[in-house]
């Protein structure tokens, strides 16, 4: 007999062999979420045909509503449509208006058509097809006993076409839906979860209304707050949004979409603020974080990526005996770096980081994970140093090139109140 929730099924070997990431299955998670859907199961399934048709029929007989995605290509190895035809006891045909279009769109490309691309025109019997406008591989959706399955092509960009365009405008027609649900999300930086169990920890219960949930990374914590759509689910979230505001204050730097480097982009061109950078263990990842906000040209001036010692010296001007007397990963050292950046810029702000990435070069007085940051603000500069978790070498950068940006939204705030 039916549940009342979704299933979604990610088609490929190249997902269970770990040469990709399964980000379809995330998305779709969270729009069918949004509309009333909940998902109840993800499966992850090699290109093989039989064990596809088995996983579907199974699926099929537990949930109203399954999404496959993936193998829907031209090549041998797409066996996702074979599948559904098992699954749904329904053989494959071609459906001549799909076949003509494929046709057309490699003569526009000046290619004659691959046989190959012959399979991207074969469906199930009476199933729907779900155009594609962005590829070449149409969707569809076929029952399969009392449920519905819809099988999506796997590229990202395709999947979310299809699933946009044409499966979430069928689904208020399909039954197991529940009531769509209003969803906000907070962003904090700097709080860890054990810190906001300890101050919020009480509005967590399972039964609570509304729900809430956290997700943490690299010192982001996302709080997610929803309650079914309505007049008084809506009150209900953004009254705990406020709640959250309050206790937590300045940790808070954005609400449902946002990321710490546009917030902190976007304020600085607001406030008119030139700024630069001067990276040592980041490598250039606090700037590149930064360049990627629109407009951001208006306020950045400069980015140093100083590693060795003699170009903390000859870029930043870092005298040789701070270096020598403190090391290149200490306050003296940071404070220096963000005030040269600053002077040699013409910028009002600047942020330097300098630090041990590993996995190796700790010591039991610099361990690995030790990075020194110092902000130079209108002429007064400040370090602040930070131990992150030795997780290995990328996440102790991704964590300082945050915390970087974090400590250049402190300082706007701090200069808005001077």
């Amino acid at each position: 007999m039916n549940g009342p929730g979704a299933a979604i099924v990610a088609v490929g070997d190249e997902l269970l062999d770990g040469e990709l990431a399964d980000r379809n299955s995330v998305w779709l998670a969270e729009h069918l979420t949004a509309l009333g859907r909940r998902v109840e199961q993800v499966r992850l399934v090699a290109d093989d045909e039989e064990l596809i048709a088995r996983v579907l029929g199974e699926l099929c007989r537990e949930h109203p509503l399954v999404i496959t995605t993936g193998g829907l290509g031209p090549t041998l190895d797409d066996v996702t449509r074979h599948a559904a035809s098992r699954a749904s006891a329904r053989e494959l045909v071609v459906d001549p208006a799909v076949l003509t279009a494929l046709e057309a769109a490699h003569r526009e490309r000046g290619l004659p058509m691959p046989a190959s691309n012959e399979r991207q025109a074969l469906f199930p019997r009476g199933a729907q097809v779900l155009p594609n406008p962005v590829g070449t591989a149409p969707g569809f959706a076929v029952g399969v006993g009392s449920a519905w399955l819809f099988a999506l092509p796997g590229p990202p960009l395709e999947m979310r076409a299809v699933f946009e365009g044409a499966v979430a405008p069928r689904l208020a027609s399909l039954p197991g839906g529940g009531a769509q649900r209003h969803r906000r999300r907070l962003h904090l930086f700097g709080v860890s979860e054990s810190e906001f169990a300890d101050r919020a920890g009480e509005w967590m219960r399972r039964d609570a209304r509304p729900r809430m949930g956290v997700l943490a990374h690299a010192g982001i914590l996302t709080v997610k707050v929803e309650a079914p759509a309505g007049d008084d689910g809506e009150r209900l979230v953004e009254a705990r949004l406020s709640d959250l505001r309050s206790r937590f204050g300045s940790r808070v730097f954005g609400a449902d979409g946002a990321d710490l480097a546009t917030v902190v982009g976007e304020a600085l061109i607001a406030a008119a603020r030139p700024v630069a950078v001067a990276e040592s263990c980041t490598g250039g990842l606090v700037a590149r974080k930064l360049v990627a906000v629109p407009g951001i040209s208006a306020v950045f001036r400069e980015g140093f990526v100083t590693y060795a010692d003699e170009a903390k010296t000859a870029r930043l001007g870092v005298a040789p005996d701070l270096l020598r007397e403190h090391g290149a990963v200490s306050a003296p050292v940071a404070e220096a770096m963000a005030r040269g950046a600053a002077e040699r810029a013409g910028a009002r702000l600047a942020v330097a980081t300098t630090g041990i990435a590993g996995p190796g070069g700790g010591s039991p007085a610099k361990p690995v994970g030790l990075v020194w940051f110092a902000v130079a603000r209108d002429g007064a500069v400040r370090a602040q140093r930070r131990t992150f978790p030795p997780r290995g070498r990328r996440v102790v950068q991704e964590w300082a090139a945050l915390t970087a940006l974090d400590l250049l939204r402190s300082a706007l705030e701090q200069g808005r109140d001077a």
